[in-house]
């Protein structure tokens, strides 16, 4: 674990819902002892290498900003984004996203694919 693990898994744990790097960082960053808070490219890539060992779930806001909040699942999952509110729903895997990914790996060349599938949309309870 990296030093500042700890303190930005307490952020995320405080509430389900996905994070900015920034907003993580303000909370780390409000003083309450001595300690020397880290700098925000430290929170960056505590939160990318979090992500990259599944720990965190990611998605990107409506303005392209990737968010951040503490997995829920230890299997493939996707996400369902509101645009307005930020409500996130989880989708379970889609049987025909793996195989989707096979074919263009197949086509392409590419091998060792990864992905995401991302949606959002609007709420029930954002919806006009």
């Amino acid at each position: 674990m990296g030093r500042y693990d700890h303190a930005v898994l307490r952020v995320l744990g405080r509430d389900p819902r996905f994070r900015g790097a920034q907003e993580v960082h303000a909370v780390i960053a409000t003083p309450r002892s001595q300690e020397r808070p880290p700098s925000l490219s430290t929170i960056y890539r505590t939160l990318r290498r979090l992500a990259a060992e599944g720990v965190l779930d990611t998605v990107h806001s409506a303005d392209g900003e990737r968010l951040y909040r503490l997995c829920g699942s230890t299997s493939q999952h996707h996400h369902l984004l509101c645009r307005i509110c930020g409500e996130v729903e989880e989708v379970p895997e889609m049987r025909e996203l793996p195989p989707l990914v096979e074919r263009i790996g197949g086509t392409s060349g590419f091998g060792s694919l990864d992905y995401s599938f991302e949606l959002s949309g609007v709420c029930p309870e954002c919806a006009p």
